[in-house]
């Protein structure tokens, strides 16, 4: 049991690795102007952050708190991937996994997670970054789910709301 956990957090890190050396794709893309998060409540999503073969899969808590948003990734087993601390335009990782913990993948994530909570919303531009929303609520902008690509390392993170 333990030598196969091993061999799967080792592969799974190796593709992670592989992020690094993939091809850029310099083209900005102009986003809608969306509140992506509700400022409010505690929100919950299912989030998926895909790299090649590499997945991470979990649940994200995500709170806005005394103007920064602050938020944490645990996986179904309740194993914390990372937790973030985001003040205004720009995030900070924190308690990440070992796997994780190298600066280049450090470096990847707070920049994605970043643009994601304040260049998005603020409807700035970015070089090889795109969003999808798969729906949309009217009333409640946040609850929705979205795709943020980030081109230049060929990750996608999927984001789904979670109704209580």
């Amino acid at each position: 049991m333990g030598k196969l956990r091993i061999k799967n957090l080792l592969s799974i890190s190796l593709c992670l690795l592989l992020f690094v050396s993939c091809a850029s794709h310099k083209s900005a893309v102009t986003l809608p102007t969306q509140k992506l998060f509700d400022t409010t409540n505690v929100s919950r999503y299912r989030v998926l952050i895909k790299n090649g073969q590499a997945e991470i899969s979990g649940i994200m808590l995500i709170k806005y708190i005394d103007n920064e948003w602050r938020g944490s990734i645990v996986n179904e087993f309740g194993v914390k991937a990372f937790d973030f601390i985001a003040p205004p335009g720009k995030c900070k990782l924190q308690s990440v996994m070992p796997f994780l913990d190298k600066w280049y993948i450090r470096k990847t994530v707070e920049g994605d997670f970043a643009f994601l909570l304040w260049d998005v919303p603020a409807g700035k531009t970015a070089k090889g970054k795109t969003i999808t929303f798969s729906s949309y609520n009217q009333d409640a902008p946040f609850q929705k789910g979205f795709v943020l690509k980030n081109e230049k390392r060929k990750i996608e993170y999927s984001f789904n709301y979670i109704e209580e």
